[in-house]
């Protein structure tokens, strides 16, 4: 009796493990900054990756150089400057965005939102023309502002959905518990 229960189960779980879902080109879009490489690295290591896509405006060739050392099944290209960035994004699945600059000393929100907003709407315009189906994650600061952004490029391009673009505020959560957790930064 226990056996036809489980049954529907079992063939449940072999439908979704199918091959396509380890066959994901995956691009990073500020690849070489000081959230690009780690993130990168990481994404290197995933055994969902099979095509990893560098970008960013300079020294990307060289961290693909040094990630496709990594003996992992994903292939690594690196892509640099704004004629490269439609080769980096062609067929893409999921496109990761940390690019821009991170906020410094007397830096205000708005200074912040000026300079990272025009690279997020840059970077969504190429994704919006180039793969237009694939997952967008935004890291650029501020995510509440450019996450708004993101999302009408790819309304004034015909191709927004909203269970396609996504704002990644974990780094920020975990800066604010090192933050809180060690006293150095109160003196």
């Amino acid at each position: 009796m226990f056996s036809r229960a489980v049954r529907p189960t079992v063939s449940l779980v072999r439908g979704l493990a199918t091959s396509s879902q380890n066959k994901a080109k995956v691009a990073v879009l500020g690849a070489s900054g000081g959230i690009g490489q780690p993130l990168s690295l990481l994404l290197k290591n995933s055994p969902l990756v099979s095509h990893l896509s560098l970008y960013d405006i300079a020294h990307t060739p060289g961290v693909a150089a040094d990630l496709s050392h990594i003996e992992t099944r994903a292939k690594v290209t690196g892509h640099i400057g704004p004629d490269q960035l439609d080769a980096a994004l062609q067929g893409c699945d999921v496109v990761v965005i940390p690019a821009g600059v991170p906020r410094k000393p007397g830096m205000t929100r708005d200074d912040l939102f000026n300079t990272n907003a025009s690279i997020v709407a840059t970077l969504t315009d190429a994704c919006a023309r180039t793969c237009p189906e694939a997952l967008i994650c935004i890291i650029s600061n501020p995510v509440n502002s450019t996450i708004p952004i993101t999302s009408e490029i790819m309304k004034k391009h015909g191709v927004y959905n909203p269970n396609k673009v996504f704002g990644v505020t974990t780094l920020d959560i975990v800066r604010a518990n090192t933050f809180v957790a060690d006293p150095s930064f109160c003196s």
